[in-house]
């Protein structure tokens, strides 16, 4: 159930996001299937844009930024996206993706390397405070569950 419940909640945030951006680039759409570079593409703007929805980060208070799975580099690492948009319960945080690099260069970030609860995979990641993410981003939006 885990999985398929993070699958929709995923989406969810997906279709949130490319509403957002729709009102001002009504040609934006989602990239069905599995798309490593990212979920949805401005063609006005030639932009990329991730999407990451995560439940945990309300509890724990922390984003989870992924750059290894299983020893092959992901996430921030391989991503063409320009924007990031990190989604935590009822907030959005909209980040350019150089930014996050760059946070993540710039400050003593805690490194995680293990299979997270529940899941199947070992990922190597960075567990960045939301309130640190947030001062790396160029927006916050606040979505209704």
């Amino acid at each position: 159930m885990k999985f398929e419940q993070d699958l929709q909640d995923g989406r969810e945030a997906e279709i949130y996001v490319l509403d957002i951006i729709r009102r001002k680039y009504p040609l934006a759409f989602i990239i069905d299937g599995c798309h490593k570079a990212y979920d949805i593409f401005i063609p006005e703007r030639d932009y990329g844009v991730e999407v990451k929805n995560d439940r945990q980060s309300q509890i724990t208070g922390n984003a989870f930024i992924e750059v290894e799975c299983n020893g092959i580099e992901s996430g921030i690492i391989t991503t063409r996206a320009n924007i990031w948009v990190y989604c935590v319960k009822n907030n959005c945080y909209w980040c350019e993706t150089q930014q996050i690099r760059k946070m993540i260069i710039q400050n003593n970030l805690r490194f995680f390397e293990d299979k997270p609860k529940g899941e199947t995979s070992v990922v190597c990641a960075y567990i960045v405070e939301l309130d640190l993410l947030e001062r790396y981003s160029i927006k916050r939006t606040t979505r209704t569950q």
